[in-house]
């Protein structure tokens, strides 16, 4: 991998974004390699959850907007990721994502973390939507996601305006689950993962998948008729099987053979 830094602590795979000349902004091989890398973690037995984050002073600047122009001017390029539009219908399939936020997440630096399943933020990071204020408009869903996030209220205000957002108003708002001292945030980044890694697979991507598809169902009673097919196959597991001879035991559940 040419643009990111892949590493494994226990069962979570994380990946850094590593175009620091540049402020991790994307270009179409990091955001490429990004997908790829995930695919693996994904097919991995031995990794239950990704870690994503920057190396150096941001988490992500944005869309490296060096080839805007060629698009503007007509200019048609091979593109790796033509299908990388379709990212939060790619990291709703991937197992367990938590997004730990550095430095500066700016445009498609904090609308592709959205779509994951936890935001975490350093103290001094900033961020900001920033599309109005370079003649765009959001992108990968982020005008849905980000009313579900914050309130529509609070949304229209962060993509109207454009202005930075410091760590306490994206924490009140509810924009990141948890800040943490910029020294910190990637080991309680990892922790949080790990937590979550611990359990078994099966269960975390139907929950995963009940959470995210029932945020589109109004149908109450659709809900409880899911949540009770599921909930009786998940006792058919052998991961429920072993909690209950690990409960019998006294002892704690190997849902990984380790």
């Amino acid at each position: 991998m040419e643009t990111i830094v892949v590493e494994q602590q226990d069962r979570v795979g994380i990946i850094y974004l590593n175009r620091q000349e540049f402020l991790n902004a994307f270009d179409d091989l990091m955001g490429y390699e990004l997908r790829v890398q995930i695919e693996k973690f994904n097919a991995d037995p031995h990794i239950g959850a990704i870690v994503i984050s920057g190396k150096g002073r941001a988490f992500s600047a944005g869309a490296d907007v060096s080839g805007f122009e060629d698009t503007v001017n007509g200019v048609k390029k091979e593109n790796k990721i033509n299908s990388f539009s379709k990212w939060p219908i790619f990291i709703k399939k991937s197992k367990p994502v938590v997004c730990a936020l550095n430095g500066f997440a700016v445009g498609m630096g904090i609308t592709l973390p959205l779509s994951c399943d936890i935001r975490l933020m350093s103290k001094s990071s900033k961020i900001s939507f920033r599309f109005a204020a370079i003649g765009l408009t959001p992108e990968y869903g982020s005008s849905h996601l980000l009313a579900q996030i914050v309130g529509y209220g609070k949304a229209m205000e962060y993509m109207l305006s454009g202005r930075f957002i410091d760590s306490i108003e994206a924490l009140d708002s509810g924009l990141v689950n948890h800040v943490f001292e910029d020294d910190e945030l990637i080991d309680e980044s990892i922790k949080i993962a790990n937590e979550i890694a611990q359990n078994p697979e099966w269960q975390l991507s139907q929950i995963k998948k009940m959470m995210r598809d029932h945020l589109f169902v109004d149908d109450f009673d659709t809900v409880i008729t899911t949540e009770n097919k599921i909930f009786r196959q998940s006792q058919d597991t052998e991961a429920h099987k072993e909690f209950l001879l690990a409960f019998r035991e006294n002892r704690k559940p190997n849902f990984h053979n380790d």
